[in-house]
């Protein structure tokens, strides 16, 4: 440190010689000058690029939630379309093609399936109730299928029923 100031010393010796010379209003419009340049340095130095910054920060926050908004929305559109083609992917086929299909999702055998104009009539031997309610929403919800009567016959075995007759016919 002392041989910065020893280097330095003869330059701040010329300047206070050089201040002196210096006439009082000369001295005044000067440090007014060193004031201003000051000031001038404080914003093209620090506060302009720190305004860019916050500027240019927000710009990009508000682009990457608006690209998360255009996802959002993407992703729900993707939901609604893989729903509705999961939708139209069970109710395709013919009524008989439904039934069976539902059957076969809830491991049910068909005992007889007899179509009947536009309405098929079918009955099952034994099955789980539990099962049988969930073939009926099947039918009812993913095959797009409407029941018309339903006959139940509760079977010694707990748990087990026997489904005498199901009408079912197309949804309209």
């Amino acid at each position: 440190m002392n041989r910065f100031t020893r280097q330095l010393t003869p330059y701040l010796d010329l300047g206070k010689q050089r201040w002196s010379q210096f006439n009082q209003r000369e001295q005044s419009l000067l440090a007014v000058l060193a004031g201003v340049l000051f000031i001038a340095f404080l914003y093209f130095v620090i506060w302009q690029p720190s305004s860019q910054a916050v500027a240019n920060a927000e710009r990009q926050l508000a682009a990457q939630q608006q690209q998360y908004q255009w996802v959002q929305q993407a992703i729900a559109r993707y939901k609604k379309l893989e729903e509705s083609s999961s939708e139209q992917q069970s109710a395709s086929g013919s009524v008989s093609q439904r039934i069976n299909r539902a059957a076969a999702a809830q491991d049910i055998q068909i005992a007889r399936l007899q179509p009947q104009g536009q309405e098929y009539l079918l009955s099952v031997d034994e099955v789980a109730f539990s099962d049988l309610l969930s073939f009926l929403a099947e039918l009812e919800q993913r095959q797009g299928l409407s029941l018309k009567a339903v006959d139940i016959a509760k079977l010694n075995t707990p748990g087990q029923v026997r489904l005498r007759k199901l009408l079912v016919s197309e949804a309209s």
